[in-house]
């Protein structure tokens, strides 16, 4: 009983996360956050691909339950993918089952874990990965790589497959991806006498442009920083800017903070000057889709929801400080396998069709996430199809070339929750930014002694 108590406290820690779910995208929605929903299709339906991986042979017919949480057109497509594969697969029957919202999936996975009901595959947001490896309910998946000749475990970006690699063992594969860019307000530019067709590249560039698009007599602020409440939609934005200037986050084993340098300083001034009046105020979240702010950070899958906005709006990359480089924050959906499921040959069987590039090609287009490997990434077809339906893509796809994802460590939730509250104090102007990191720091550091 002791033992499941014990897995139950760390599945809870690790699952509290502050990302947007799906059913929280509004007109304002909340900051950009890893598993909120990509871009809907505008082309037609797409044929889903002819050409699958060679089935493992699986000696008797099974069946294996896959559970999700994409909806809408994105589960339409999950759908028409599992059913390809089962007629191409006439040993193994997949039957996919969408789960609820992002809160009520999280509890039962946990409940199916503890209960021994688990699926035998499922597409998880990748920061509960840790966590659940650290429950011990997932199957390592070396034994099926190593051996099977067909799959390209290298072709995968580093960054994503490295994700899943804990204890010299990879437990997961990610199979949709998403990041953060730069969205303008077209109108509001041209407004303030700026190019609407020119948006900032570099800090500088961006606060100018900030100070000169902001008209507090409209209670129209140049850009929208995340600054309220606490947890990790403060955490997730400003890892962008840390990145940025060059700093780290935690250090190389997840064991300590590592964002109290000079780097870390930089990225933390300048969001807090700009926050003190010089082309941002602080304030809750949703300024820009009231045509209150001109600029801040929105995800790959805003399409959806600026689809039909009031106002121009375009995308660009990160801007960087100088000496810098563009960066932002990888979100996105992986795929585990269960240690309790019975028919893991099988389990493997969908786990590298649905990780194909194939299907991946046919996924992105589909659905809008970005690509998670490069046979995908440099496929002309898909970047063919950026340019022909929505060319404002492009800075998302080019974006994870350069692209950082968040520690790797089952104690990621309390470390972000720690980082925001005294990070939070600079950007009010309660603290100087050596200050809040400081405090940062130490907070940090007990919250990764637990």
């Amino acid at each position: 009983m002791k033992t499941k108590i014990l897995v139950l406290f760390v599945l809870v820690s690790t699952f509290v996360l502050a990302a947007c779910a799906p059913a929280q995208v509004a007109q304002n929605p909340q900051p950009a956050a890893p598993t909120s929903p990509p871009a809907q299709p505008t082309t037609p339906p797409i044929a889903v691909p002819t050409q699958a991986p060679a089935p493992t042979q699986v000696s008797a017919p099974v069946e294996i339950t896959f559970w999700h949480q994409y909806d809408k057109a994105n589960a339409d497509m999950i759908q028409e993918l599992v059913d390809a594969f089962n007629q191409t697969h006439p040993n193994i029957k997949v039957n996919a089952v969408i789960q609820p919202s992002y809160d009520e999936y999280k509890t039962l996975i946990q409940t199916s874990i503890l209960s021994g009901t688990s699926p035998d595959i499922a597409a998880v947001d990748l920061v509960w990965v840790p966590g659940l490896v650290a429950s011990n309910a997932l199957e390592p998946l070396d034994s099926y790589i190593q051996p099977d000749s067909s799959f390209d475990l290298a072709d995968f970006y580093p960054l994503l497959a490295g994700y899943d690699v804990m204890g010299g063992k990879r437990y997961a594969l990610p199979v949709s991806a998403n990041n953060m860019q730069l969205i303008w307000n077209k109108d509001l530019f041209a407004k303030a006498g700026l190019d609407p067709e020119t948006p900032p590249k570099t800090w500088n560039e961006m606060q100018t442009m900030s100070e000169k698009c902001s008209d507090p007599a409209n209670g129209v602020i140049g850009f929208e920083f995340y600054t309220q409440p606490t947890g990790e939609g403060i955490t997730w934005q400003f890892q962008v800017w840390l990145w940025a200037a060059g700093g780290q986050f935690l250090n190389a084993d997840n064991t300590k903070a590592a964002f109290n340098t000079p780097e870390g300083l930089k990225a933390l001034t300048y969001v807090s000057n700009m926050l003190a009046g010089h082309g941002s105020v602080p304030g809750p979240w949703g300024a820009f889709g009231d045509q209150k702010a001109c600029m801040q950070l929105d995800g790959s899958w805003l399409f959806g929801y600026r689809k039909d906005a009031p106002f121009q709006w375009g995308i660009a990359a990160v801007p960087y400080p100088e000496g810098g480089q563009t960066t932002s924050n990888i979100g996105g959906e992986h795929l585990i396998m269960f240690q309790s499921s019975k028919n893991k040959a099988a389990v493997w069987e969908f786990m590298k069709y649905m990780t194909s590039a194939d299907v991946q090609l046919k996924w992105d287009e589909a659905t809008g996430f970005l690509p998670v490997r490069k046979a995908v990434g440099d496929n002309p077809e898909y970047l063919k199809w950026i340019n022909d339906t929505e060319p404002r893509m492009l800075p998302f796809a080019q974006g994870m070339q350069t692209a950082h994802s968040r520690p790797a460590t089952p104690l990621y939730t309390q470390v972000s929750d720690a980082f925001s509250r005294e990070i939070q104090t600079a950007m009010l102007g309660q603290a100087t930014p050596q200050e809040a990191l400081d405090s940062a720091e130490k907070a940090v550091n007990e919250a990764l002694s637990q």
